[in-house]
């Protein structure tokens, strides 16, 4: 169920993303180092510095960013912001010295104690755990923000607007009998460990985690975005995938073995950010609802997925990959019309 799922393909764009912001940043450092410069020698020249920031921006956007998102940021998102910094700043420091040894040996032969007394390897370490530091803080935002940082910061919802967007509401199987049983402690930690295994598959799949609700959470994908490659369904069964790989740590730990049920349906909505201290980006509309009502109705028909026919019908699943199963008409809960509904299944 992965191929539209690309980890490799999402933290590509995150690096490039950040590739960009760095070589920015370098041609500002570059115009600043020309200022100082010039104040000393006449004949110093944009160009040449311009040429040297950038050479370094990219190679440390691209190797320092890449090595960030590839290989560090899963394991380091589970600590406190100011901890992961500390280790990124730790690992940043311990280049800087390496590179300016390495060059040390390659020309001047100076002694590792005078290269670590020189004031350029110190102010070209705070520069670049600056800009380390930054980079996690936008990527913590991006994250915060359902991967919308930029539109937040740029306004895009500061006007209420009309958009199409797929909903899936996600509930948590005898999740009431659980809690009792684990009591309150053990079963926040197990609801942060399952929405932990749920961010991926989210995020892989381009959607945005809405809102978490206990032991239930909505995602939302932009129509366009979403049914592209089924990439809203192939995000559910990734998930159940997931937790299935999982299933005998959560059995050892908390004596339960999760389950989600899932319901989804699309429409148009009014997206727009509310509050002024707090802000979050709200979508009203009867999409939404309807989305969470059959979420709801997967008991009554004994399945974990279930989708109305509008979005199967903007769907067009492609022949052969997957399995539908008309379950007839539902009077949903505050609906006045009855809904199709579907179960679908990846045909094995």
């Amino acid at each position: 169920m992965g191929a539209p799922l690309s980890k490799f393909q999402r933290r590509t764009q995150r690096t490039l993303r950040v590739l960009a912001g760095w070589l920015v940043v370098g041609v500002v450092a570059a115009f600043f180092h020309w200022v100082v410069v010039r104040s000393l020698d006449s004949g110093a020249s944009l160009n040449a510095l311009l040429l040297l920031h950038l050479q370094r921006s990219f190679a440390w956007g691209l190797l320092g960013g890449g090595a960030y998102i590839f290989l560090l940021r899963d394991r380091l998102r589970a600590f406190p912001f100011f901890k992961a910094f500390a280790i990124m700043t730790s690992l940043v420091l311990l280049t800087v010295v390496l590179l300016h040894v390495l060059s040390s040996i390659g020309s001047s032969h100076q002694p590792i104690g005078r290269i670590l007394a020189e004031p350029w390897m110190w102010a070209e370490f705070l520069y670049r755990a600056a800009l380390m530091g930054a980079t996690m803080v936008m990527v913590r935002l991006d994250d915060q923000f359902a991967s919308g940082t930029s539109g937040f910061l740029l306004g895009r919802y500061f006007k209420p607007r009309q958009e199409l967007r797929i909903f899936m509401f996600l509930d948590l199987r005898s999740s009431t009998a659980v809690a009792e049983r684990i009591g309150d402690t053990h079963y926040f930690q197990l609801l942060n460990e399952l929405y932990a295994d749920i961010t991926d598959p989210v995020i892989y799949s381009e959607g945005d985690i809405y809102q978490y609700v206990g032991d239930e959470l909505s995602v939302t994908w932009d129509l366009r975005k979403g049914i592209k490659d089924q990439r809203c369904l192939r995000c559910f069964f990734a998930i159940k995938e997931k937790l299935a790989k999982r299933a005998a740590h959560y059995q050892k730990r908390y004596g339960f073995v999760p389950v989600f049920k899932a319901g989804f349906h699309y429409g148009q909505v009014t997206t727009g950010e509310i509050g002024q201290v707090k802000k979050q980006t709200v979508f009203s509309g009867d999409a939404v609802n309807t989305a969470a009502h059959i979420q709801a109705a997967c008991n009554d028909y004994g399945v974990d997925v279930l989708l109305s026919k509008e979005l199967l019908e903007v769907m067009d699943l492609p022949t052969g990959k997957w399995n539908t199963r008309d379950l007839g008409e539902a009077q949903l809960k505050g609906k006045r019309r009855n809904v199709r509904l579907y179960t679908v299944s990846p045909a094995s």
